[in-house]
């Protein structure tokens, strides 16, 4: 009995890489699993790298889903890189082009941790079949926001960047922005990612962010501490511009500080309370829709991975669609061949009688 076709995905983030393989059939269980600590390019990429060497002759498609800044445009020379990242160690890494080095004719789809997961949402998980669009927010060390509209991921100029975006703050808010600010948006003084990351609560709470023990404070802070609040209301901010400008049907809040469940109703009634008024839709005046609205991911912590593999499994049927066209065309243009033949023969016959 043969191997059974595998999906193989690698989701890198900016604390661990996972990589997985699942069936074909069943794209959302993974039969095996490896994580490394996301450290240098070279240790890191090599680790995944041999993961992805022991299923190279099972593995039929493979998705890629980083941390960003990344470059999707596949007409670009760096297509498949992390280009301008804060961590200054990935800036302008090639992290596609080793994996495909590995099963160089596998079909493949590369895109962002925040993309893949949002378009995993949206084809796997959706509520009802007329839902176009779909935002999924993760809130970790940084935060990133991908878009599904319409039923595709968004690409432009690059991609959503949305955790960069700028709030209005609470009143009487004296925190002055995070230190990744210097290299963000709006210097990072008042946007989402500078009020609602682990960087920027850890540091409002005057710890050193780059210190990665001083994080462990965020799981004995109490639930009714004013940080929270400050939190919440970024994130809500960021839902409300998410609703009035992309109109999506879904938002999805998922990541490391999201696991802290309470936040969830700070998020609700605050983005009910900026929208003022304005939406009057029972997604935002209804409380048990207003749940459905602004809820956790399908799959929780396990989201990215999912992503990825749904990458995976898009890019296989994309490219059976092509073989299928493919096929198609040559059946028509061998039948098409075949009655141009058979007319000349048959005028040629004609002329002989």
């Amino acid at each position: 009995m043969s191997p059974q076709p595998l999906l193989a995905c690698v989701e890198g983030g900016g604390t661990s890489f996972v990589c997985c393989v699942a069936p074909v059939s069943d794209p959302t269980n993974p039969i095996d699993r490896f994580e490394v600590t996301t450290t240098t390019p070279s240790e890191t990429i090599k680790a995944c790298s041999a993961f992805l060497e022991k299923y190279k002759t099972q593995y039929v498609a493979l998705g890629v889903a980083t941390f960003g800044p990344v470059d999707l445009n596949r007409s670009s020379p760096t297509y498949g890189y992390i280009t301008a990242t804060p961590k200054a160690a990935w800036r302008f890494t090639d992290v596609l082009s080793p994996f495909l080095a590995i099963n160089p004719n596998v079909p493949h789809k590369f895109d962002t941790d925040v993309n893949a997961p949002a378009l995993a949402e949206h084809t796997l998980a959706r509520r009802v079949e007329t839902d176009t669009s779909v935002a999924y927010v993760t809130v970790g060390t940084g935060v990133g926001v991908g878009l599904v509209v319409n039923g595709e991921p968004v690409h432009g100029l690059m991609h959503p960047e949305g955790g960069h975006v700028c709030v209005d703050t609470l009143p009487n808010d004296s925190f002055g922005g995070y230190s990744w600010g210097k290299n963000a948006p709006y210097a990072g003084r008042c946007t989402v990612e500078s009020l609602a990351s682990a960087v920027g609560i850890v540091e409002r709470l005057g710890h050193d962010a780059n210190d990665a023990d001083s994080r462990s404070v965020l799981k004995t802070l109490a639930d009714d501490d004013e940080c929270w609040n400050h939190v919440a209301n970024a994130l809500a901010n960021l839902c409300v511009s998410l609703t009035l400008l992309t109109s999506v049907n879904r938002i999805v809040l998922s990541g490391g500080i999201m696991l802290r469940a309470s936040l969830f109703p700070k998020i609700r009634t605050r983005t009910r309370e900026l929208l003022n008024g304005y939406v009057q839709l029972p997604a935002i005046l209804d409380d048990a829709e207003l749940d459905k609205f602004i809820s956790p991911s399908t799959w929780g912590n396990s989201a990215g991975v999912v992503g990825a593999l749904n990458l995976a499994n898009v890019a296989l049927a994309e490219s059976k669609g092509k073989q299928s066209t493919s096929e198609s065309t040559s059946t028509a243009l061998a039948l098409g061949a075949g009655l141009i033949v058979g007319g000349l023969v048959g005028v040629a016959a004609a002329r002989r009688r």
